[in-house]
């Protein structure tokens, strides 16, 4: 037998009890790096051979690459064979089986240690062809023959079938998982995020979803030129750009893809001289740079690097999820626009108002102020005309501004807060409901009325919806100590089978509710305290009772649905 002589392989021999037993074991494995590591393995076994791998065929690139091996260096995973080079690479030129007697003998052998081994390739033809090749080894004085090439060939058939199933299987697994990153980016669009916190999120959607080593959206900026910047986002870009990298959109891959608005596919940097080098060096070979565009309209690129080659697969799924990432970007940009035009209109209304009302009161009160001594000196009862005018103007400048202050406080609670409405908050998440409120009655009443507060049977809550309830009870609580007159003021609370209850009750002069409604609808400075309370309750989920009779006091009662306090 010659060096390397393609040997044919004889017609196949009836398979016995333990051959079909290995068949029926690799046939139930679906995931294709088990499999192949697997197959590689029975291989050996099947020929009382000492080594093995396995290398799939890359028909774009006409090559075989080492997807398995058994009992080989693992420097040999990944190692990619051309026609012609070493035992793989014999087998894809010549399309047969060969047998080698001495490694050595062929060319560009990736294991010189092995020289004097016997070696047998054979390769693995599915319907539409070369799949992958065998390649098997074996120290001397171990020779291989005709029984061995049949053996082996006869096992790669049944083997192919199961590799084309683990492929099959795997390519619907990747086509699920794209779809489901797709649907997950879509999501983001009604997310509310702001642009940079939306490519950061789909950033690390793609990284941990697709598997794709390194993955970073640059937004476009506008410059002299106009430039891409770049954040950490995922992989090994979050090391690389751990400061912002602006880069111009003249130089790069992404660069091209921006000005071209067509995804640019780089599957060997070292051959591209457009590639441009991150600030901190990272291993990667290959690149895909697809732009986010909508319309005329350019918003940045979804860069992925890596060591793996892309495909048609990879380009047409990124593109589909820059698409989905531009119309985000610019539904959020259109909405901030929006607000920002809506604040800017409402900033000048009340700028206006503030001018046609309270300044030009307050610009009168100085005037009137200024005069007044010598108003006096002159004629005491001109510089009373004059006091009476001012204790007028102040009314009505006040009267301004609480209307405006008004206005302000559907939109934002955060103006009451800030001017103290805030204080407790801090003893809540420190020391829980309770003891707030017990501080606040305290400062508020240190001596009268009395005040009796009362969680025995109350499961603490959330820190949180407890922040929630006690600005309701601090407003309830400071009313009934400050303008009911009672003796007796009770703050109660417990937890039943499905809701908290709270309840603050007084023995104070209480007031008419129909009464205090028509007030209120007259005057809203009347029912801001009650209508806050009532939409904080709303807020959270919640109801809150206010019931009160003309000299039988006031009683405020939260109910709390366990339901939502379990989802808080």
């Amino acid at each position: 037998m010659s060096a390397s002589t393609p040997i044919r392989p004889e017609p196949l021999v009836p398979a016995n009890e333990p051959y079909r037993s290995i068949l029926e074991e690799i046939a139930s494995e679906l995931e294709l790096r088990p499999l192949l590591t697997n197959i590689v393995k029975r291989a050996c076994e099947l020929l009382s051979a000492d080594d093995g791998a396995i290398g799939l065929y890359d028909s774009r690139r006409n090559l075989v690459q080492i997807e398995a091996i058994h009992r080989l260096p693992d420097s040999e995973m990944g190692s990619e064979f051309e026609p012609g080079e070493g035992l793989m690479g014999r087998v894809l030129a010549t399309g047969n089986s060969v047998v080698v007697e001495r490694y050595s003998d062929l060319d560009r052998i990736s294991l010189p240690e092995h020289a004097n081994n016997a070696v047998l390739g054979v390769p693995i033809l599915g319907r539409e062809g070369l799949i992958g090749v065998f390649g098997i080894g074996a120290r001397p004085p171990r020779k291989f023959a005709h029984l061995d090439v049949d053996t082996l060939a006869q096992f790669a058939r049944h083997a192919a079938i199961a590799i084309q199933n683990s492929l099959r299987y795997e390519h619907e697994l990747q086509r699920r998982e794209r779809m489901s990153l797709i649907s997950g980016v879509s999501r983001l669009i009604t997310a509310g995020l702001e642009p940079e916190e939306l490519v950061a999120t789909a950033a690390q959607v793609i990284h941990e979803r697709l598997g794709y080593a390194n993955v970073v959206i640059p937004l476009l900026h506008s410059g002299d030129p106009d430039y891409l910047l770049f954040r950490p986002h995922a992989g090994a870009y979050r090391d690389v750009f751990e400061e912002p990298y602006a880069l111009p959109i003249t130089s790069g891959v992404t660069g091209a893809a921006v000005t071209s608005r067509t995804p640019q596919v780089v599957n060997d940097v070292r051959e591209d001289p457009r590639y441009v080098p991150p600030p901190l060096p990272i291993n990667i070979r290959t690149e895909l740079a697809v732009p986010i565009v909508l319309g005329e309209e350019v918003f940045g690129c979804i860069n992925i690097e890596g060591l793996r080659r892309f495909d048609d697969d990879d380009v047409s799924s990124i593109r589909i999820i820059a698409d989905h990432l531009a119309v985000a970007i610019k539904n959020t940009r259109l909405s901030s626009e929006a607000r920002q035009a809506a604040v800017m209109r409402e900033r000048q209304r009340l700028a206006r108002d503030l001018h046609d009302a309270v300044s030009q009161a307050l610009s009168s009160i100085s005037l009137i102020s200024q005069s007044l001594v010598s108003a006096w000196q002159r004629d005491p009862k001109e510089g009373e005309r004059r006091a009476h005018r001012l204790e007028e103007l102040s009314r009505l400048a006040f009267a301004e501004m609480r209307a405006l202050l008004r206005e302000l406080l559907p939109d934002s609670t955060e103006l009451r807060e800030q001017s103290g409405s805030t204080a407790g908050i801090d003893d809540v998440r420190r020391m829980g409901l309770k003891f707030a409120l017990q501080r606040f009655a305290t400062m508020l009443a240190p001596q009268t009325p009395t005040i009796r507060i009362d969680f025995s049977a109350y499961q603490p809550q959330a820190p949180s919806l407890e922040e929630g309830l006690f600005l309701i009870c601090r407003e309830a609580l400071s009313n009934a100590i400050r303008h009911s007159g009672a003796h007796r003021v009770e703050v109660l609370a417990a937890s039943v089978i499905d809701e908290s209850v709270i309840t603050i009750s007084d023995n104070g002069r209480g007031f008419d509710q129909r009464a205090h409604a028509l007030h209120a609808h007259d005057n809203a400075d009347a029912g801001i305290g009650l209508n806050t309370m009532r939409e904080r309750a709303a807020a959270l989920g919640a109801t809150c009772e206010i019931s009160s009779k003309p000299g039988q006091g006031t009683r405020v009662r939260l109910r709390v649905p366990l339901s939502f306090m379990e989802s808080t």
